[in-house]
């Protein structure tokens, strides 16, 4: 006679005490939310988490022979400048800002938001109250469709950017967006002195067989209040950062991040692939003789390219892929070094063979995802070049997302 497998409940008879690592979470939403997943372990154990985790992708492509890993770490709350919300109106019609569910694209409304800064979450805020208060009266509203919407806060909070995402191409959005997006900021401002700007934006071209992302970064403003722009300080240097440009998010570690990719690092040439609006390739040019800067998306080009042409001529910003430029444009010219930030999806093998074929003297390469960069990094190595050095940084606290800093040279 067969005996039933007791299930793993029936196993469990009770808890008689916590972990000691286990602290409890801040946020009322842990746990439900999809944006953290580490609130219930203090900093130190989710530094050593995630120093494991990042050897052992590491050692499961193959790369054992590592250096010393150099942890960096800030304050781990209230660190992000920047962050989009979702936006959804509940069953008795009130506007709800919020995320997705864990594991799912259900909406979850929030009621705090514990590692967006304060400004940040006191604009997010002010942004449902005034949509509420004002569709009472019959007077302020999110424009039609609205989806989403993003904050951008500057590094001493003196600033906010907004920008409004609807669901609709420039056909179909809905004709009085304009002056909806326009009256909404207006009165916004009026609570929060320090929004300085605001867009509506809609996507470019519709092209359901592009991904999620893709058709993300295809999106177009098409209506503008105040500044397009905002200042961000960085070791003193001051970058312009447009609206919907990309930029680091931990305001507490952007400088730890220009210091560790600077060192003491000087030369002739220099290539900066996915430079962004020019977080490193301004202060590269107080340190080579030539910097390159590559960037493809909009309007970081356009930020870049201001930053650099304030350096000099000997200073240019390339609108290309990392591969086309490496590919193409990169012939003839051995490079120093070559800084790389890629996205999650990492470089890729044929842009991995072409920066092995540029040849330069050393590799910076600045990760935010441990798989795409332990696979880029094997061809590297096989081709020559030696991993001397490794940082992690605690960019994402609460998450399990990780930023590394890797240096190979020849």
């Amino acid at each position: 006679m067969m005996r039933d497998t007791p299930s793993p409940e029936s196993l469990l008879l009770k808890i008689s005490e916590l972990m000691p690592e286990r602290v409890e979470p801040q946020c009322r939403h842990f746990g439900a939310c999809g944006g953290c997943q580490l609130q219930h372990l203090p900093q130190p154990q989710q530094l050593a988490a995630k120093q494991t985790m990042l050897t052992d992708v590491l050692a499961r492509s193959g790369i054992t022979q590592l250096p010393i890993i150099h942890v960096h770490a800030a304050e781990p709350w209230q660190y992000r400048n920047r962050a989009r919300m979702r936006i959804a109106t509940d069953a008795e019609g009130l506007v709800q800002i919020g995320y997705s569910r864990r594991a799912s694209n259900e909406f979850l409304a929030i009621e705090e938001c514990p590692i967006v800064s304060p400004l940040l979450w006191k604009t997010a805020t002010a942004l449902r109250d005034t949509v509420r208060d004002g569709e009472a009266q019959a007077g302020v509203t999110l424009p039609a469709q609205t989806s989403s919407v993003e904050f951008f806060v500057n590094d001493d909070e003196s600033a906010v950017q907004l920008s409004v995402q609807a669901d609709a191409t420039v056909a179909t959005v809905d004709r009085d967006a304009p002056r909806d997006l326009r009256t909404l900021a207006g009165a916004l401002q009026l609570r929060v002195p320090q929004l300085v700007g605001a867009g509506l934006s809609v996507a470019a071209v519709p092209d359901r067989t592009q991904s999620k992302r893709v058709q993300e970064s295809q999106r177009m403003e098409i209506v503008r209040w105040g500044a397009p722009s905002l200042q961000c300080a960085v070791n003193g240097r001051s970058y312009t950062i447009t609206r919907n440009a990309f930029f680091q998010v931990n305001r507490f570690l952007t400088s730890t991040m220009v210091n560790t990719v600077l060192d003491n690092r000087t030369g002739r040439v220099v290539y900066d692939l996915f430079a962004g609006a020019g977080l490193f390739s301004v202060p590269l040019s107080e340190r080579f003789d030539a910097v390159t800067a590559v960037e493809i998306g909009e309007p970081a080009a356009s930020d870049l390219a201001a930053h650099l042409a304030a350096g000099g001529t000997q200073h240019k910003a390339v609108r290309s892929t990392a591969l086309a430029f490496l590919q193409t444009q990169a012939r003839g010219t051995q490079p120093d070094l070559i800084v790389l930030d890629p996205p999650r999806a990492g470089l890729g093998l044929p842009a991995v063979r072409a920066l092995i074929g540029a040849q330069p003297r050393e590799i910076v390469y600045v990760s935010c995802d441990a798989g795409s960069f332990a696979r880029d990094a094997r061809p590297l190595i096989e081709s020559g070049y030696t991993l001397t050095d490794l940082h992690l940084l605690d960019l994402f606290p609460q998450t399990f997302h990780t930023e590394t800093i890797a240096t190979f040279r020849r």
